[in-house]
């Protein structure tokens, strides 16, 4: 429903701009019509044949005025009229921009007979002088006589030029009708964009509340699921501990010789109640990370020690697998501050994580060094690796690489994810390569503590 209506939203938008665009392009079009009828207004074939009739009528006029004998008009004056009215007719002839003026009507033919009159009494017009007036009353008879004929041409010029405004504003309306029909268009499309933002809105308030709810309601079931496996958890390991104390004394022979079968079984029901301590620890340790519970006492720690001790505290397990543990380099000198407990679960996860996959007959390699302000812990194994579906769930809580009911490794899926939890808390990190079928190597690298504070520490 949220993608329909995004689709939808943005389907709108682009018709609302698609409408703008199309609303600018008509604007400047309607602005450029107003121009046009404008400028034909004042250049149009009407306004030349206008101008035409004018001066040809202020032109006889000045030759009547001239053979009637009027001072007022001089031979100059005609000569001037004379000029305007052939640069008229020359503009009546070619038109504004080369298109002749009402150059289809009939009327039209008068320009050409204009024309070769105005070119046939040039020098007489040219050559008058004062008092000439016969000479100015022949040349008054002669244009006097295209007065009606110019006449007729600027009545069809007016006839063109009212075609042409209703042409224009024909085109006019047009256009400005179907502006207001995108206007309008673009007025309920934006509406519409309104109201769907509004429910898109509503949609979204809603789906963040179910979502804020459903998130109260997962959180307290964790929390609910939390306290029930730390109250279980912690009232397992009375009894599990007790089991286990039990077996050993019987294990050990305290009771007396057991049987072969028996100790066979006793044997194996410790091992298991091992495991199943174990567990119950990992459990109650997650839990107390994720609550912010898990204590810890810093103090200078010699890497070293922490990896004899949880070597030592993976001796039996070692055995059981027949895989051996080894020490290739050892640096005795690298410190950190941190809790030795800790540390000593954080490389002992490591290693019995080690021990579980690799086969039987095979050795797991540890070394302490230092690289610059860093000392790192190196666990290698020659297993099977980590397949590289599995490599960003490694340190997942409850996660397995072979999660089914027949796996042959046990465990609860918390000891790496407790070991970046410790790790993160010692300003430290821990990552691993991996190749399948040649093994795995995991590093811990933690903040070396110089030599000066350590002393200091320890005093």
């Amino acid at each position: 429903m949220n993608g329909g209506f995004k689709v939808f939203r943005w389907t709108i938008v682009c018709t609302v701009l698609f409408a703008l665009c199309l609303i600018a392009v008509g604007l400047v079009r309607l602005q450029s019509s107003l121009d046009e009828i404008s400028e034909t207004k004042r250049a149009g074939p009407m306004w030349i044949a206008n101008q035409m009739e004018f001066e040809l009528l202020r032109f006889t006029e000045a030759l009547a005025r001239f053979s009637g004998g009027s001072p007022e008009v001089t031979p100059d004056d005609l000569q001037f009229r004379f000029d305007i009215l052939w640069s008229r007719h020359n503009l009546a002839e070619t038109g504004q921009e080369g298109m002749p003026a009402a150059a289809g009507a009939p009327e039209a033919q008068v320009l050409d007979r204009l024309g070769d009159e105005l070119r046939q009494q040039e020098d007489a017009v040219l050559s008058l002088s004062p008092g000439d007036a016969p000479e100015a009353a022949r040349l008054y008879d002669i244009f006097a006589a295209y007065s009606e004929d110019v006449h007729e041409y600027t009545l069809a010029a007016k006839e063109e030029q009212a075609q042409m405004d209703f042409v224009a504003r024909s085109d006019l309306i047009s256009l400005s009708r179907v502006m207001v029909y995108l206007s309008v268009g673009m007025g309920l499309a934006s509406l519409l964009l309104a109201v769907l933002f509004l429910a898109e809105t509503r949609f979204h308030r809603r789906l963040a509340r179910e979502k804020a709810d459903l998130l109260e309601q997962a959180q307290e079931a964790y929390r609910a699921k939390s306290q029930f496996l730390a109250t279980v958890s912690h009232e397992l390991r009375t009894p599990v501990t007790s089991i286990k104390g039990t077996l050993g004394l019987m294990k050990g022979g305290l009771l007396g010789e057991l049987p072969p079968k028996m100790a066979r079984m006793v044997d194996i029901a410790h091992c298991n109640s091992d495991r199943l301590a174990a567990m119950i620890n990992d459990i109650l340790d997650f839990e107390k990370s994720e609550s912010g519970e898990l204590n810890y006492s810093f103090k200078p720690v010699t890497l070293a020690s922490v990896v004899r001790e949880a070597i030592e505290a993976n001796r039996g397990f070692e055995a059981r697998q027949g895989v051996t543990m080894t020490v290739p380099a050892l640096d005795e000198d690298v410190q950190v501050e941190g809790d030795t407990f800790r540390l000593v679960q954080l490389v002992s996860n490591l290693l019995s994580n080690a021990l579980k996959f690799s086969p039987r007959g095979e050795r797991v390699e540890v070394t302490v060094d230092r690289t610059g302000d860093r000392a790192r812990i190196v666990v290698r194994d020659f297993g099977s690796g980590i397949s590289e579906s599995f490599a960003s769930k490694v340190f997942d809580r409850f996660t397995q690489e072979d999660s089914s009911n027949t796996r042959s490794v046990g465990g609860t899926g918390l000891g790496m994810s407790i070991s970046k939890a410790i790790a993160e808390r010692h300003n430290g990190r821990i990552f691993f390569e991996s190749e399948v079928g040649k093994g795995t190597t995991f590093y811990v690298e933690l903040p070396v503590l110089e030599a000066g504070r350590a002393q200091a520490a320890t005093a």
